[in-house]
This record gives structure tokens, sequence and C-alpha cells, in this order.
């Protein structure tokens, strides 16, 4: 659950806003049936519920990890173990990535170690390898203004090549959402 824009909107309205979103997300995806696609999520939701959601049209599988950067790891690692080539982790708050960006971040892949999406509250919306770059997620401030700026000094320390693509907004908070949908179209701008 998004517990900053459950702040803002309630709890009811922030799950269908994820869900939303993640079918969005998910949607991009989808369009190239070049990529198979594994929805990691957290275990408290259960794989009942996802697979009701979802149905069959994804893989599943439980974050593990500490925190973000832990569960990115792990989604990452267990990817490639699988034998995957290349891996891209993308959020699922992030209603702007369509198949151009996926495609987009798949072929920087041929030529640099790490593919970054950056947000425009200084995370980023989607990171992509070839290899496990542990280190990258280490010791990073996650949900921060920080959080993409360290991990690319990371990068540096790792002497790890990194390709930015084209900043996204990503939806947070209440603000976000609303805005999100004003620019979609979804709803009228509000009135003061």
């Amino acid at each position: 659950m998004k517990t900053r824009l459950a702040a803002g909107i309630g709890e009811a309205a922030a799950l269908s806003a994820y869900v939303s979103l993640a079918n969005l997300v998910i949607g991009a995806v989808r369009q190239s049936a070049r990529y198979s696609i594994t929805v990691a999520y957290a275990p408290e939701s259960g794989e009942r519920a996802m697979r009701e959601w979802l149905g069959t049209r994804v893989m599943l599988a439980p974050q593990v990890g500490e925190d973000l950067g832990a569960r990115m790891a792990t989604a990452i690692d267990d990817a490639l173990r699988a034998g995957a080539e290349r891996v891209v982790v993308i959020g699922t708050d992030c209603p702007d990535v369509s198949a151009t960006v996926v495609e987009g971040a798949f072929e920087r892949l041929a030529t640099a170690d790490v593919v970054l999406g950056p947000a425009s509250d200084g995370g980023y919306y989607l990171v992509g390898m070839s290899r496990l770059h542990a280190p990258l997620f280490e010791n990073v401030p996650w949900s921060t203004p920080d959080t993409l700026r360290i991990t690319r000094d990371h990068a540096r320390m790792l002497e790890l090549s990194v390709v930015l693509l084209d900043e996204r907004r990503d939806i947070d908070t209440a603000d976000d959402w609303r805005d999100w949908l004003v620019r979609s179209g979804q709803a009228e701008p509000p009135t003061s």
C-alpha cells in the first residue's frame, strides 16, 4: 500500500489508485511479447489475492528483503538465475512508463552496465542490469530526494557505466495522483 498516498486520499482510494497504476505499467510491458513479466508482490498481500487480480497473465514472486534495495536486488538476482539475459525492474507507481520506455531500457543494456529511469522526486522508476551489482542498492536512503544521486555515486565507485532514461513523474502523494488524473484527462482540475 502506498502509505503517503493513503494519508491524502484514504486507504480504499489509494488501493484503487495503486491497482490502476499497476495495470498501466503491466500493460505497457505486455505490449512487447519479447519479455516475460514477473510481479514481485508484498507477501502480506497474499499470492491468492494477487492471482485473483492478475490472473495468469504474469508470473508472481513474493518480495524478499529488508528494504527496497534488497528487494530489487533479490528480484534481479532471481530473474538472472532463472535464465534472463537482461532484467528491468519497474516501479508500479509511474503511469508514464510506456512500451517505448521499456524497449529503450532493454536496448541500452546492450552497452551499459546499468540503466536508470529518473523520477522527478529524486528517486527512480526503473533500474535495469544484465548482471547483478548488489552494492548499488546498499546504504541508499530510499524514497528521498537523494536516492538517484547516491545510487549513481555507488555506480561511479563501482566503475559501472550508467545510462539515464528520460525523467518521469511517479505517484507518491495525493497531489501527485490529482495532477496525474488531470494530465491524463480523467478528472477536472480542482477549483480554488
